[in-house]
């Protein structure tokens, strides 16, 4: 059986489009207006996420009591977002306010309940290194000699950095950056005691 074969001229062409243009617009003005209404119902759409039910603290070990379950637009939901579950026993990595997100970026990356533990501030002389350290980090804090002849030496090791002070100094005794971290009862003492001498760390 043979096919017929079909010529169409450009004539016939610009003819069918002269007739159909009205339909070709309203099928373009249609594609148009739900790419708009499509994107701007994902804007608005919500989606359950676990946020923080009050101000929290750098440092403190997350209770269920510390979570609530909120629904906020899916555009503004983080990455690796986490279940209660998930979040329950884990350290907060930086100070969080009310109804905010709780994600993986803001707690420490173990997922083992952390007991026995202290925060407390390590005021680094060299700011450059402090600048560089993140939520997270697993430093040795290390003791500079000085002119009263106090021996330099590791007073510290694998201790978490929980969050970096905002501010730092470069005066006297109190020059360097503070930074907060989280250790074992006696590595905390250790380092309360040793506060106001030369400190530094080693990075992990």
């Amino acid at each position: 059986m043979q096919i017929p074969r079909i010529n169409i001229e450009k004539s016939d062409l610009i003819t069918l489009f002269r007739i159909y243009r009205k339909t070709i617009a309203y099928c373009l003005i249609a594609v148009v207006v739900y790419s708009i209404v499509d994107k701007a119902a994902n804007n608005f759409a919500t989606k359950p996420v676990i946020v923080a039910s009050k101000d929290i603290a750098a440092g403190t070990i997350l209770e269920k009591s510390d979570l609530k379950e909120a629904r906020i637009p899916i555009s503004a939901i983080a990455p690796n977002p986490l279940t209660q579950d998930q979040l329950i026993g884990r350290m907060l990595a930086s100070n969080i306010a009310e109804t905010e997100q709780l994600s993986n970026t803001r707690v420490l990356a173990t997922a083992e309940k952390i007991t026995d533990q202290r925060v407390v501030g390590v005021r680094i002389i060299d700011s450059e290194v402090a600048s560089i350290l993140k939520p997270g980090s697993l430093v040795d804090v290390v003791r500079i000699s000085n002119s009263n002849g106090v021996l330099g030496g590791v007073i510290a090791r694998d201790v978490s950095v929980v969050a970096i002070a905002s501010k730092k100094s470069s005066f006297g005794a109190s020059a360097g950056s503070v930074v907060m971290v989280s250790t074992n009862n006696d590595n905390a003492v250790n380092l309360a005691i040793n506060s106001g001498e030369k400190l530094t760390v080693l990075l992990h």
